[in-house]
């Protein structure tokens, strides 16, 4: 195993042990902000903003690592987050350190929306076996979508391009065509099957504060209806492809994306609607960065003077001999 995964390994294992103890259990125990957190909070909460604080650290770390190997393929945009990934995750780490009582309720969010979706990313992502796997039932379900709307489709055979099957040993596409009369034009990669969308919306509704019976609700009107809307959207991409009434660069980057927007913004509406505590999270998280001034006065103005009443200006004239 690689430094920068077993880094990734010990970030999330400090991030996910945070979470949990700074997770209320005992009965009449509230998650509030540090703001407004109770005295005689167990220890195990402060116990849990340290390790929370190391794992950012250590995430920000990986992260930073990866920077390198973003610049040798000149992908400008990923190596300026990398390089920003430490002070980011730094400023949050040192936010939980000064942090008292359960810490801040979007910072614990936030862990564990990490844990999750980072976990699951790198269980697919590093074993090919899993991620092909993961393909061509996507393929399977457009092919036989497209198959019962009369346009005959099949799902080709796994292309795990030169890798093992249980360990990545490079950093090509692991794919599964969608197969037309001999052409194999739509190729389904892992980003294909909306699965960063599933475990982004998976993370945020299990890390949310509301209880398990509204986390549950909102889990199932919201994962199955991605995964049916992905199928219908790699259907289009492929029928408009194979059919020959826009390119497939056409299809997928402008029409397949701006309906992944929409589709996207929907969710959101629909998580916000169920779990108002994911709103109050983000908004939380985003104050740390851009929040409120200091009180004060601004460089380059001068305070104004204060006016004072009659009865200040009599006891000043009398403190100077009446000057």
């Amino acid at each position: 195993m690689s430094t920068p995964l077993s880094l990734l390994f010990i970030s999330l294992f400090c991030l996910g042990a945070g979470y949990f103890l700074r997770t209320p259990r005992q009965k009449g125990e509230k998650n509030k902000s540090s703001a407004l957190a109770p005295d005689g909070v167990p220890e195990r909460a402060r116990t849990g903003l340290k390790l929370s604080a190391s794992g950012w650290i250590l995430f920000g770390t990986y992260w930073l690592l990866q920077a390198p190997s973003y610049y040798e393929t000149r992908d400008i945009v990923n190596t300026v987050f990398a390089v920003g990934a430490l002070p980011f995750f730094g400023k949050i780490a040192h936010t939980e350190l000064k942090s008292t009582g359960w810490g801040l309720t979007g910072l614990r969010f936030l862990a564990g929306l990490t844990v999750i979706t980072m976990s699951a990313y790198v269980l697919v992502n590093e074993i090919p076996a899993v991620e092909g796997e993961l393909e061509y039932l996507n393929a399977y379900l457009v092919s036989g979508y497209l198959t019962a709307l009369g346009f005959p489709s099949e799902a080709g055979p796994i292309d795990y391009a030169g890798n093992p099957l249980w360990h990545r040993a490079n950093d090509l596409y692991i794919s599964s065509a969608i197969l037309h009369n001999g052409r194999d034009d739509i190729l389904i990669s892992l980003a294909c099957t909306a699965f960063p969308s599933l475990m982004l919306f998976t993370g945020a509704v299990f890390s949310a504060s509301e209880g398990w019976k509204t986390k549950l609700k909102a889990f199932i009107l919201i994962i199955p209806s991605i995964v049916v809307l992905n199928v219908v959207r790699m259907a289009m991409i492929a029928y408009l492809t194979y059919t020959g009434i826009t390119s497939a660069v056409f299809a997928h980057n402008v029409l397949g994306k701006a309906g992944s927007l929409l589709a996207l913004l929907l969710f959101a509406w629909v998580l916000f609607t169920f779990l108002p505590s994911v709103l109050d999270s983000i908004g939380e998280i985003m104050n740390i960065f851009l929040g409120p001034p200091a009180k004060g006065n601004r460089k380059g103005k001068r305070k104004k003077p204060e006016k004072r009443s009659g009865a200040q200006s009599q006891n000043r004239k009398e403190s100077t001999g009446g000057r």
